[in-house]
């Protein structure tokens, strides 16, 4: 049986679930008493458990390379949730630190059951549009979500590592693509935001973060990001087809299946050094992607 660790039991709670169906040993970690974790430290954690399967970080951006670096050695496998870290330089040291660990930044969406159809969709496509524009979502206003020296950016660092994923599933050129247009801007001010339907708002705390965002590809592939736009919200992949017309796949939020096939994919390559190339070329390449918008 695989014993795997969960550290953050926000988005943690929905590794929890996916792990024990597949029949792990879950073990978890939350430094708020109010989330029920096994565990209040990961010092606790390490106290009983010596080895890990899989390691799970799902805790705010600034805390992933600490954690990372204090579980690397007692772990197999370590999945960090999108962003990353700070920088693509310091997710290779990270790798280059601990060589004999696995590293994945989360890309759940590369996983998603229909990816095949969807590849096949964009490789007849003369134009593609990957979106996710929320209504009014920005995560707690206010908190670290929001903080730049905490986040390291907003919604190029929250949302745009998902379009970045997909477009890494959809386009076998991903890394060969050059980026014709790049953008991020902060829309809103703290003080004009009275209202979001994604955390609780900070009016004393801080708001200097992008909040949209866009990059394209070539002639053919545009991502945007949004966190908040007043008018519509959109999670879709468009493709326009060589005769104009346009074919819509709504995304919605990524399955439990697609973490499960994520999981699973990544044990069942646990020893093949040309699996963990690439996904390592391509968290270097999100990372730099979201360091320079």
């Amino acid at each position: 049986m695989k014993t795997s660790l969960i550290i953050g039991m926000g988005i943690g709670n929905l590794y929890a679930t996916v792990l024990d169906k597949l029949g792990h040993t879950v073990i978890t970690v939350d430094s708020n008493p109010d989330k029920h974790a096994d565990f209040l430290t990961v010092e606790d954690a390490i106290k009983k458990y010596q080895l890990f399967d899989t390691v799970h970080i799902c805790t705010p951006n600034f805390t992933h390379i600490g954690i990372a670096r204090k579980l690397a050695a007692i772990s197999k496998i370590v999945f960090i949730e999108k962003p990353g870290v700070a920088t693509a330089d310091a997710w290779q040291q990270l790798v280059k630190d601990y060589a004999n660990t696995r590293f994945m930044m989360v890309k759940n969406n590369m996983w998603r059951d229909n990816i095949n159809a969807l590849r096949e969709q964009a490789t007849r496509a003369k134009l593609v549009n990957i979106e996710w524009t929320r209504r009014n979502c920005i995560p707690s206003p206010g908190s670290w979500f929001t903080t730049r020296e905490l986040a390291f950016g907003g919604v190029s660092r929250d949302l745009m590592p998902h379009l970045l994923s997909l477009y890494i599933a959809l386009n076998d050129n991903w890394h060969k693509n050059t980026v014709i247009q790049q953008a991020s801007i902060q829309q809103w001010q703290l003080e004009n935001i009275e209202s979001t339907e994604y955390g609780v708002i900070n009016p004393n705390g801080t708001y200097n973060v992008d909040d949209k965002c866009t990059i394209s590809f070539g002639s053919k592939w545009n991502l945007v990001a949004n966190w908040r736009s007043m008018d519509y919200e959109k999670s879709a992949i468009e493709f326009t087809m060589q005769d104009d017309s346009v074919e819509t796949f709504e995304l919605g939020w990524c399955p439990e299946s697609a973490y499960q096939t994520m999981i699973t994919d990544a044990i069942a390559n646990k020893d093949n050094n040309a699996y963990w190339q690439q996904q390592f070329d391509q968290d270097i390449w999100i990372h730099q992607k979201i360091e320079n918008i």
